[in-house]
């Protein structure tokens, strides 16, 4: 029986699927062996299915090699939905279907399914059950859509902030923080039987290239990897974590090749020293970081199995990929019982999931049955949370005698949010709007208005959640802002300079609806009387700002990464009444003295 084949070791991490009855193991047995070779090989394979128009394609791979399973892109829920109908009806073994879900089906199917908060905006709340209870019902939404395996959490610490890829899709730098709200993501997950697939592994925080374009370098030695890369993943294999994903990496101190077709770090470091027996999944196999180094489709599919990986996702030249596994076999490099191996595993975790019965999921209320009303609130309570007050030099919360008071908009016109709630209150509010593209002139006008004004909140927006440009905050002529540059996140040179004139202002708010790295590009706000900081833009978080402002909730959230000297991680504000007797030194901090992106790795 294949099921001899794997062997319990009592130092080795199990995941809840192998919580395995007698009928179980004799269900996988019997599948795996009507399978003939190149079926049990095509098992190991994640195809995608990009768009409706993909549809087709998709089909003849199902039919012809008998795939494992599909990853989903960008589309609608009802394609989706129909799609997975149909190819149930021509799969001879039950497909998993799979969905890069980080922070929801909103990541993939925006118009039909809700986005919940980056990992970066829960990296700064305290209560990790929150993210346990977005787990859960990011689950049930995306089994609503068919998707039994779901390409998160992200546990890679972002510890440096040039990085284009994982960035705010991190939790961030304290790898206990990380760790800690990982694991409730796992359990969130797979406590309705979707599994969780922890990544990157070892770590693609410490970079400053994006791997869907070259190979990133992780230069670190070994006690370094071990204490911080791998102190997330070690938790969530302990936790249970279902699976791990191989990140495209170059990590010298272990091995030249890339880290997801390396036996020395998959096999030895991941399944044997981290004691990880779940699936582990490479990132996409036809990202540039593993095209670039192999002329013939399907030699990495093969060396990725070799290697240790129990699946190989997003792939789609199956016959190629077949020929090599066959070859490697030949050679020696990888036996039929490592792929009996692999396919037990997946076939266990198909089991797990219920798929040995797949339901066929209706396009019926389709919109209504995505977004619950608990999931509304959910949403609001992680804003609530997560919203950090970075700065503070007391004037907080306004009152109906606080004065005139004016509110700022700065790259939008309708967050009518933190407005609405001051005049709910009987406060005198005056709203203003200034073009993420406006003149010097159009600044400078602005400013002039503001000065009679007795508190101003400027709501910074308008940003991209990554960094796009290549040229960053310490690129900046002599240290100061220029006209010619273009700024990181899309920022422009209008806001810069109204940031810096607002420094006149005698009580002077920002709030900050965007990435925490682009405050990076605002030498001189430490210089206000404070920053509240949302992380990113949506009505939950402008509206958890409102409710700040106003005494409604105390400023509840922290730091999660560091962005340069001004601000490390953990910084926050708690209490609105007694602002930390020591001030915000007034001091002039320099860009140059942050450190350069190195243009030899972009």
């Amino acid at each position: 029986m294949v099921i001899s084949t794997i062997t319990f070791a009592q130092e080795k991490h199990y995941p809840s699927f192998f919580n395995a009855s007698v009928e179980d193991l004799h269900w996988v047995d019997s599948v795996w062996n009507s399978l003939d070779e190149e079926e049990k090989i095509a098992q190991l394979f994640i195809v995608p299915h990009y768009t409706s128009n993909s549809y087709s394609e998709v089909e003849d791979l199902v039919k012809k090699y008998n795939v494992g399973g599909v990853i989903f892109f960008k589309g609608r829920a009802a394609t989706q939905v129909n799609a997975i109908n149909k190819l149930n009806k021509v799969a001879k073994t039950p497909l998993v279907y799979t969905l890069d879900a980080e922070w929801g089906l909103g990541m993939r199917l925006p118009k039909d399914g809700i986005s919940y908060p980056y990992a970066m905006t829960l990296g700064a709340i305290e209560d990790d059950h929150l993210i346990f209870e977005m787990g859960v019902q990011m689950a049930e939404q995306l089994k609503r859509v068919g998707v039994s395996v779901s390409y998160g959490p992200v546990v890679d610490l972002n510890n440096n902030p040039l990085n284009p890829v994982i960035n705010y899709r991190s939790f961030g730098e304290n790898k206990e923080k990380v760790a800690a709200k990982a694991i409730q993501y796992v359990h969130g997950l797979q406590s309705q039987k979707v599994l969780a697939v922890g990544k990157h592994f070892p770590g693609h925080g410490d970079t400053s290239v994006d791997s869907h374009k070259d190979l990133p370098v992780i230069p670190h030695d070994i006690p370094r990897l071990d204490s911080m890369e791998l102190y997330p993943f070690k938790k969530i294999i302990e936790a249970g974590v279902g699976g791990v994903m191989t990140a495209h990496l170059s990590v010298p101190v272990w091995d030249e090749q890339p880290s997801s077709l390396s036996p020395k770090i998959i096999t030895e470091v991941l399944r044997d020293s981290l004691a990880f027996n779940g699936l582990i999944f490479t990132d996409g196999i036809l990202m540039d970081a593993i095209t670039k180094r192999f002329q013939m489709y399907g030699k990495a599919d093969a060396k990725a199995l070799v290697a240790g990986n129990d699946v190989v996702e997003f792939t789609n030249h199956i016959g190629d990929a077949i020929d090599a596994v066959k070859e490697e076999i030949d050679n020696g490099n990888i036996t039929w019982e490592d792929i009996d191996q692999k396919g037990w595993r997946m076939l266990l975790m198909k089991k797990w999931a219920g798929l040995d019965r797949p339901v066929s999921p209706s396009a019926d209320n389709l919109y209504e049955d995505l977004h619950p009303l608990k999931a509304k609130h959910l949403i609001q309570n992680i804003a609530d949370e997560a919203v950090t007050l970075l700065q503070y030099e007391g004037g907080l919360p306004l009152s109906k005698g606080s004065g005139r008071i004016a509110v700022v908009n700065i790259g939008s016109k309708n967050y009518s949010e933190l407005t609405s709630m001051m005049q709910s209150k009987g406060m005198e509010v005056t709203s203003f709007f200034l073009s993420k593209r406006a003149s010097q002139q159009e600044v400078t006008a602005l400013i002039k208005k503001l000065k009679n004004f007795d508190t101003v909140i400027s709501q910074l927006s308008g940003f991209y959640m990554t960094q796009g440009a290549k040229d960053i905050a310490v690129e900046l002529e002599n240290g100061k802002a220029s006209p010619t540059l273009k700024y990181p996140y899309k920022i422009t040179y209008a806001q810069i300079k109204y940031m810096e004139q607002a420094n006149q202002l005698p009580h002077h708010f920002t709030v900050v609806l965007g990435n925490a790295y682009v405050l990076r590009s605002f030498q001189g706000i430490e210089k206000q009387n404070g920053i509240l900081l949302a992380y990113q833009n949506s009505k939950a978080l402008r509206n958890a700002v409102g409710k700040i402002m106003i005494g409604e909730i105390p400023p509840k959230g922290s730091l999660p990464v560091t962005i340069d000297r001004r601000y490390k991680e953990g910084t926050s504000y708690k209490s609105l009444e007694n602002p930390n007797t020591k001030k915000v030194e007034r001091v002039s901090i320099s860009t140059l003295s942050i450190p350069k992106l190195n243009k030899s790795d972009v």
